[in-house]
């Protein structure tokens, strides 16, 4: 635990996958990183939770990717996509590229963040979790968080200053950066389940159904999280009913699935979002959905945090510990030029498919169901987008 204004080179606010990724990018760099965080335990298991072929070179360099193996990462072989009668449509695998590991990986959500984490603390990172109220001062090292939480109060100065603390971002709204937010219509219900045929190889299944799209997301241990889009009016429906209605619901929609397990999981209403970057006084820049909030669709969002810390984390390793505030200032400027050349392209892929999504009268996906089949016939095109699902940068 920091004594009082102990001081930092790079202060995280938000030890989520983003926060805990960058500072994990940068262990072994010799630079003074602090976390904080107001949650204490694990991280939301229904976030994304798949690896892209292209990003595991990256964790790997990190020396993150063998901690996750060991914490029980499976392999993923590609999407299957399916029509409203439940047949094959196309199967989107992974490509043989020399930027490519072999297969996805999946594992869950709050597992990877631990992984992160506990690579950040070895590397010399100090995490503070438990934070229940804090305050943001400029003094002339930078900047001062004062904290206060469940294992006491305390104070830290740091010459960078990172948010990464979500979507709503207390950091953004402090600093006063200006954002672009799209609302979705439709919220995301989760279920979790275990299907009666695992399928073998794993691979992420997307129904689309008559009404909307359904997607079958492996887990560990033989295990599947459902997300779909449902109205306001459903909700009810979906939190409370029994497990044999959920069943009936999905065998309506998926012809020929059958669950032994099925159970409520959560909803989400997904956004898309992107903040400004920072343009007053002293170093500061947000990472993670506190600067790119996406849509879940396509597994983009954590994949892109990675790289984006990433990119971030190998301009910051230009520093020496204890550098100025005037030192990182032209690197921050670098990285929103990086940051925007890397994101823009991905942020609107994202939201094209988030949109294409947002339907609960999709009316079987017929501009969709033709592009997949047109794919099935053409090798060119699966293999574009093949390319594109495992992350390989065009």
């Amino acid at each position: 635990m920091p004594s009082a204004a102990q001081h930092f080179d790079i202060g995280i606010v938000g030890s989520g996958i983003a926060g805990s990724a960058l500072a994990a990018a940068l262990s072994g760099s010799g630079l003074r990183v602090a976390l904080l965080d107001r949650r204490e335990g694990e991280l939301d298991s229904a976030r994304g939770d798949h690896i892209q072929p292209a990003i595991q070179s990256i964790l790997e360099r990190w020396g993150v990717l063998n901690s996750l193996l060991q914490a029980g990462a499976e392999h993923r072989a590609g999407t299957r996509w399916f029509d409203a009668d439940g047949n094959h449509l196309v199967t989107i695998g992974v490509p043989k590229h020399p930027d490519c590991a072999a297969s996805f990986l999946f594992l869950n959500h709050e597992r990877i963040g631990d992984a992160l984490l506990t690579h950040a603390v070895g590397g010399g990172a100090v995490s503070i979790s438990g934070v229940s109220e804090w305050s943001l001062d400029r003094v002339r090292a930078g900047w001062r968080i004062s904290w206060r939480g469940v294992s006491g109060e305390g104070q830290l100065t740091c010459s960078l200053l990172v948010g990464a603390d979500g979507t709503a971002s207390p950091v953004r709204s402090r600093l006063g950066i200006e954002i672009d937010r799209h609302r979705y219509q439709y919220p995301i219900a989760v279920l979790y389940g275990r299907l009666r045929q695992v399928p073998e190889p794993r691979t992420l299944d997307v129904h689309l159904c008559r009404e909307r799209m359904v997607s079958m997301i492996p887990r560990t241990g033989g295990g599947t999280k459902i997300g779909f889009p449902i109205a306001a009016e459903e909700l009810s429906t979906w939190r409370h009913q029994p497990e044999s209605v959920l069943h009936d619901q999905l065998r309506c929609w998926c012809p020929g699935l059958e669950f032994d397990q099925l159970a409520f999981g959560a909803i989400y209403p997904p956004v898309s979002q992107q903040a400004k970057p920072y343009q007053g006084e002293g170093a500061a820049v947000l990472i993670g959905d506190a600067r790119h909030a996406m849509h879940p669709a396509r597994s983009m969002g954590m994949n892109t945090c990675f790289r984006v810390a990433d990119r971030l984390a190998g301009l910051l390793g230009e520093l020496r510990r204890g550098f100025k505030e005037a030192e990182v200032l032209p690197i921050l400027r670098a990285f929103e030029t990086q940051f925007s050349e890397e994101v823009t392209r991905r942020l609107a892929e994202n939201h094209a498919a988030g949109l294409q999504m947002d339907t609960i009268h999709g009316d079987g996906f017929p501009a969709l169901v033709a592009q997949l089949r047109a794919a099935a016939g053409n090798p060119a095109i699966s293999d574009a987008m093949a390319l594109n699902a495992a992350g390989v940068s065009k």
